[in-house]
């Protein structure tokens, strides 16, 4: 039997396949995908919200104890609780003449010498309270009559201590981390503590920086040091309160990677390399290096970029076609653009430029610059990078800190991105490719960053990489406030606000044995993460 073997059909459909595969492609190549809403905007959350009552719980409160002219660290904690959606009341330590309902005490001056009585203090711990030293005390007759007390058994002078080194691990890791940089500086007490007393860390030259001490029922928590008035230095601070009562508190479980200056008029000559010009080397080299970091680990960049003159025209210029180049692939691949610039001039330049080269783009970001000149130049500006201690939202914008990653002192680099993870649960990170002077340095450059991501990994594999645009999704961590009631071991948190899926830590040297209305999953000894998309939820923790 003779079979006929029709390719007319077949080649008909092939053909089409072909044509439509190719116009598929030219419009991905083109500037018309970019304004679909999947590249140029994010889906918007509902905001729930709810009243609150006082039968919903209390919200966790702190007494900050200050004293005259040594106000400067008690401010800068309070401040860090506001931002966290917590309580707290500043009182003068010459003042005190009592403590009652307080749950936490933190002395936030060296003057100890002015508290009128110990016992004041030595009562309230023994009845169960908890007093954290943010501060190493001065010695007075004050510490004398009670240092035994809060842990310590032998006392100097004053010291400089540098770096930390914690003695357990805060995130899931199988050692305790180490930062031994420098630039970690500390005035401390040289001094032995009670070997009944739980050390938490130490400096580098092993002096006690960080412990706990039981008295009575309850316990002091002492930091002998001085650098938790620095916002980027509070990380023992948390992992001080830590080992008083559970706490829950928001974060918001996001990393922003920016590349500061990115992309830069790249001249044509071949300085960074001999091989190719500097402008064919960024193109070529770093950017396949960092889009091959950035596929691996799912990084969502920002480019902050600015014009490189304050008077572009419609002209193609080498700027112009790398600001298209990648600024579409960084659209394609998840990522947002960003406007950079010291003065109106220069953003307005800039937008310009996007104008050109990026039509239709919206710009919902800036870095390093001032967030009412930004605002009005795009009108849809929400979120400022780099203009922040840690994260806070002013009026409509969110401002985020940022990590410039040194390498050349890469103890420093790591201790500032975990005292972001412990404080806020985000990691900042900003790259600066125009720093590349050789090609030597830029494959230091790709191969440090990789270290970074790769500790993050393993660190906080649940970390979810975002836009900054995107980071107010988090809504709760900036608006809404945490109510908290407990039965037993029960605890019941409620929200009056929040979007979407809310994230927090939960600290707590108790296991969970149950959960209502939330997803728990344990990252740390004695650290949980918690995702909720409920307005109240609760947690059981085994009996002490």
């Amino acid at each position: 039997m003779k079979y006929t073997f029709k390719i007319q059909k077949g080649m008909y459909l092939i053909g089409g396949f072909i044509a439509l595969f190719g116009f598929i492609f030219i419009l991905i190549r083109s500037d018309v995908v970019l304004k679909f809403p999947l590249f140029s905007e994010s889906n918007p959350t509902s905001i729930q919200s709810q009243s609150v009552s006082r039968a919903d719980g209390m919200l966790d409160s702190y007494l900050i104890l200050n004293s005259t002219n040594d106000e400067q660290l008690a401010e800068r904690l309070q401040e860090r609780f506001r931002s966290i959606g917590k309580e707290s009341t500043l009182k003068n330590i010459e003042q005190l003449t009592s403590l009652t309902d307080e749950k936490t005490v933190i002395i936030a001056t060296e003057h100890l010498d002015r508290l009128k009585d110990r016992d004041i203090l030595l009562d309230y711990v023994e009845k169960g309270g908890t007093v954290l030293f943010a501060t190493r005390p001065s010695p007075s007759d004050r510490l004398m009559e009670m240092y035994r007390q809060i842990g310590i058994i032998e006392i100097g002078s004053f010291v400089e201590t540098t770096g930390v080194r914690l003695t357990s691990p805060f995130f899931e890791e199988d050692a305790a981390k180490s930062f031994e940089s420098e630039r970690l500086l500390n005035s401390s007490l040289a001094l032995r503590i009670d070997p009944e007393a739980n050390l938490l860390a130490t400096s580098s030259q092993d002096l006690p920086l960080l412990w706990s001490k039981t008295y009575g029922a309850g316990r002091f928590i002492v930091f002998n040091g001085t650098m938790l008035s620095e916002f980027n230095q509070q990380a023992l601070l948390f992992v001080g309160l830590a080992q008083g009562e559970p706490v829950l508190r928001p974060i918001l479980n996001a990393e922003v990677t920016t590349l500061q200056g990115f992309p830069f008029l790249a001249s044509n000559e071949r300085l960074v390399t001999k091989s190719m010009t500097d402008r064919d080397y960024f193109r070529n080299v770093f950017w396949a290096d960092v889009q091959r970091l950035g596929a691996k680990y799912g990084l969502n960049y920002v480019l902050a970029t600015t014009s490189p003159s304050l008077n572009p025209t419609p002209a193609t210029s080498a700027y112009s076609e790398d600001l298209a180049l990648y600024g579409r692939e960084t659209l394609r691949s998840g990522g947002e653009i960003a406007v950079s610039g010291s003065s109106s001039e220069e953003i307005r330049a800039t937008k310009t430029q996007f104008d050109y080269a990026l039509p239709g783009l919206t710009i919902k970001s800036s870095y390093l610059t001032d967030g009412e000149t930004a605002q009005g130049v795009f009108d849809d500006h929400m979120t400022e990078i780099g203009t922040a201690s840690f994260p806070i939202k002013t009026e409509a914008v969110v401002q985020l800190p940022s990590t410039p990653l040194d390498f050349s002192d890469p103890d420093w680099t790591t201790w500032t991105l975990f005292n972001e993870l412990v404080t806020s649960g985000s990691v900042s990170m900003t790259l600066s490719p125009q720093s590349i002077t050789s090609q030597t340095e830029g494959e230091a450059l790709v191969t440090a960053f990789q270290s970074v991501l790769d500790e993050q990994r393993r660190d906080v594999p649940w970390l979810r990489s975002m836009k900054a645009s995107d980071v107010a999704r988090n809504h709760h961590f900036f608006e809404g406030h945490v109510y908290v009631s407990q039965s037993e071991n029960v605890y019941t948190y409620t929200l009056d606000e929040a979007a979407g899926a809310t994230y927090f830590y939960l600290q707590s040297s108790q296991e969970i044995e149950e959960v209502d209305q939330c997803e728990v999953e344990r990252i740390g000894p004695d650290l949980y993460l918690v995702k909720t998309e409920a307005l109240s939820f609760s947690i059981r923790l085994e009996a002490k």
